[in-house]
Formats: C-alpha cells, sequence, structure tokens
C-alpha cells in the first residue's frame, strides 16, 4: 500500500469511529467503537507512520518524533473539537502499539515513540532517565556490556553471541538462537538429553560487567538450565567466562530507579 492508499484508508477508518461516536452519541472515539479487524488496521497504520518517520536510536528502537494528531488533523482536516474528541483513539492505538511490543512512549507526556519493526513481543527496556519502571536493569559489575554506543554494542553483541556459539559446537552441543523470543535468554545449547539456556553478554573490555534486563534476572532466579556467559574483548581477542545463576542473582545491583517528582494534590 503506498503512502496515499495509507492516509485515505486512515482518514476513511477515523471518519467511520467519529460517525460511529455520533451515533452512539458519545463526545469522544475509544477505539473499542472499532471491530477487531480494524483494530489491527489502524494499528497498523499508526506503526507504519511511526517507522517511517523514526531514526536509530538504541539497539532495534528508532525514535519518532510522534506527532500523531497533527497528522490527523492535517489528513482530516480539522479543527480543535474533533482533534480532542480523537483523543482516547490515539491513547488507545500506543497502548496497544505497547502491549504488542512495538513502541512505546518514554513517559507518559512524552511526544516522540519509541518503535521497532514487529517481529514478536518484546519487553520494552528502560533507558536510563525513564522514569516508567523501577529497577527494570540489573548491573553486575560496574562497567561493561550495555553501556556505550547502540551501534558498538550491536557489534559486540553479535560477536559474543557467535564466540559461545562456536566455544559449545566445538563441544558438540546443537545451538539455537532465541533471543526474538524474549523467553530470558538468548542461546538454546542441546547435547543429547542435556539442556542449557545462555545469557550472551559481551564487553569490549577485559572487565566482566554487564547489564540484565528485569526478564534475564527473573529467569535466572527460576530456571536451573540458566547461565551466564560473558565474553570479554569480544571485537579482538574473545575470552568466555561463565556464571551460573545463582552467583549472577548474588551479584546483582539494581541501577535505575523511579522518581516520581510529579506534585501531589
Amino acid at each position: 500500500m503506498t503512502s496515499q492508499d495509507s492516509n485515505a484508508r486512515l482518514v476513511e477508518l477515523i471518519r467511520a469511529g467519529l460517525a460511529r461516536a455520533d451515533d452512539a452519541g458519545l463526545a469522544r472515539v475509544p477505539l473499542k467503537l472499532y471491530p477487531a479487524e480494524e483494530q489491527e488496521e489502524l494499528l497498523a497504520l499508526l506503526h507504519a507512520y511511526l517507522w517511517d518517520t523514526a531514526a536509530p536510536y538504541d539497539d532495534d528502537w528508532h525514535r519518532s518524533p510522534g506527532n500523531i494528531m497533527t497528522l490527523w488533523a492535517e489528513l482530516l482536516e480539522i479543527g480543535t473539537e474533533t482533534r480532542h474528541r480523537l483523543i482516547p483513539l490515539r491513547t488507545d492505538l500506543v497502548k496497544l502499539l505497547t502491549e504488542r511490543g512495538l513502541g512505546y512512549r518514554t513517559h507518559p507526556r512524552s511526544v516522540p515513540v519509541l518503535v521497532r519493526e514487529y517481529s514478536g513481543v518484546l519487553e520494552t527496556p528502560v533507558h536510563p532517565g525513564d522514569p516508567r519502571e523501577t529497577s527494570s536493569t540489573i548491573a553486575v559489575g560496574a562497567w561493561g556490556a550495555g553501556f556505550g554506543d547502540p551501534a558498538t554494542n550491536r557489534q559486540v553483541e553479535l560477536a559474543a553471541e557467535d564466540a559461545v556459539q562456536r566455544h559449545y559446537e566445538a563441544a558438540g552441543w546443537t545451538i539455537a538462537r532465541v533471543a526474538h523470543l524474549k523467553c530470558g535468554w538468548d542461546l538454546t545449547a542441546t547435547r543429547h538429553d542435556e539442556q542449557r539456556h545462555l545469557e550472551v553478554k559481551g564487553v569490549s573490555s577485559s572487565m566482566p560487567s554487564v547489564l540484565l534486563t528485569r526478564n534475564e534476572l527473573r529467569t535466572a532466579e527460576t530456571d536451573p538450565d540458566w547461565s551466564l556467559a560473558v565474553v570479554t574483548g569480544a571485537l579482538t581477542d574473545p575470552t568466555l567466562v561463565e556464571y551460573d545463576r545463582q552467583t549472577v542473582v548474588a551479584a546483582a545491583d539494581p541501577t535505575v530507579y523511579r522518581v516520581n517528582l510529579a506534585p501531589r494534590p
């Protein structure tokens, strides 16, 4: 579908929602006025718009300026009153975007939206400074994986996974990459009846310090097959060191906290 066709379809869907709200005597337009297939269509159109206007931000995430309501107002040629009627629709769609792991706002009042290409449900990360969550990122040590610019981090991550895969395959294990499933580890290693769930972290230095997400730490606490594979010197002289889950859990310290500075009523 071309951009022109997408915009025309978006206008058609929004006008249909306004008409349904009028018929129901509603001042505003919530997403629930649409049948399921049209909800999916609206979500797809929103995601396509955000992705097209986004620039690389952090790993798989791109940052879009958002301006969803501005787009709608321009396409529909509507004024302030109708814009206000559409606020619930925009809010519901952004919530659905977040539930599907497609995007999220770093703050409820922020205009920019972080968005990614769809490849399965993903727990949205908390970046340093995000006020959305508490202790979603766990640090093991003081400095290492997860720090630095996104492009370098991605190179280090891939190099580390390759190093771990080579190490295990040389020992007769079969490796499956499962990071995209967001199950709490990156590689599943299988040999005969034995299985290991390997969370892989790479660092460019020789210091084995990494960041774990809340999901990864939760898995470390509960999954007996989980272990942490840290590759130091990932881009130069890869060295693999493995840690059992008990060691990782014992060493974990929260590094991101939620600070609510909103005035209390």
